[in-house]
């Protein structure tokens, strides 16, 4: 064993807090989450980059990103968090049946699509345990709320969650071929302003599309001709020939494959979007939710893998 990397408890706050950064990519709110102070986490992080030879952020004026070393190890922290969880699981007494009552907070299109299936298969396997699911798109505060665990597409931003990463969102411009077949040339993004746009109020970079290429990277500020505040509803229009627009792989692949809808601009593919579990620190203790985590972290893997 590589004595420099043993996992004694100091390197395991290391560990924790380097996710905390890796995630968030601020070292102030990774440092709350962690429960230390910025100066202190940087000294953990300075430690593990010590013990493995390599920088694991890289560090401008304006940005702050991992590098590969340190994507591997966020990697490598995800599967002993999801071991760790597991143990939990399996070494708890078991006392009786699984009970209780759980608030679920859960984006619109996603969590009709792909959570309540898995809600429902829950429910069936534990009928003792009561959940109330909300679904809608707009950012809540968990402690206000008293949601017991969300579900999050994108950048966590709330430092005081705990989180587990339970999958990864592929988003990509599509359009329907009779649109496409009468409409002008589209090879770049800059192309896009000849274009009919089909926009969801959800994305975070609002009107401002992004795209990359290898290293380069291109923003186009779009004007749409529909604006819905609802995923389904821009996927409707646009299998009707109204435009443009950006889906999520889970809405639009079939589709795809369907020949209903062609994906566009493939060599300047968006940036892909992580999907988190969220819930306050201390709430999964509860059994019920700490399955519950469990259960979607299992079969939303299974669904990525």
């Amino acid at each position: 064993m590589n004595k420099s990397f043993e996992l004694t408890p100091t390197r395991l706050r290391e560990l924790r807090g380097f996710a905390a950064a890796a995630r968030l990519l601020n070292f102030s709110q990774a440092a709350r989450v962690a429960g230390c102070t910025p100066s202190v986490l940087s000294r953990r992080i300075a430690a593990l980059e010590k013990a493995t030879g390599n920088p694991l952020f890289l560090r401008t004026t304006r940005r702050m990103t991992l590098t590969t070393r340190g994507e591997q190890l966020l990697a490598y922290c995800e599967r002993l968090e999801a071991v760790m969880a597991e143990l939990a699981v399996n070494l708890r007494p078991r006392t009786g049946e699984l009970a209780g009552r759980l608030c679920v907070h859960l984006p619109a299109a996603y969590g009709r699509t792909c959570i309540a299936p898995l809600l429902a298969e829950f429910m069936r396997n534990y009928p003792q345990v009561h959940i109330e699911a909300s679904y809608d798109d707009t950012y809540i505060d968990l402690v206000e709320t008293k949601v017991d665990l969300a579900l999050r597409v994108g950048k966590l931003a709330d430092a005081r969650c705990a989180a587990r990463r339970v999958g990864t969102m592929r988003r990509y411009l599509c359009a329907s071929p009779d649109y496409l077949a009468s409409a002008p040339p589209l090879n770049d993004p800059s192309d896009l302003k000849q274009h009919r746009c089909v926009f969801f109020t959800g994305l975070r970079t609002g009107t401002l599309w992004q795209f990359t290429r290898q290293r380069q990277r291109r923003s186009v500020r779009i004007e749409p001709v529909l604006t819905c505040n609802d995923s389904q509803a821009v996927r409707d229009a646009i299998l009707a020939g109204v435009g443009i627009g950006i889906q999520g792989d889970y809405m639009a692949d079939g589709l795809v494959v369907e020949g209903r809808l062609v994906e566009v601009l493939t060599d300047w593919p968006l940036s892909s979007s992580p999907i988190h579990l969220l819930w306050l620190p201390g709430a999964d203790r509860a059994p019920a939710v700490r399955s519950l985590i469990d259960f979607l972290a299992e079969s939303l893997g299974k669904v990525n893998s």
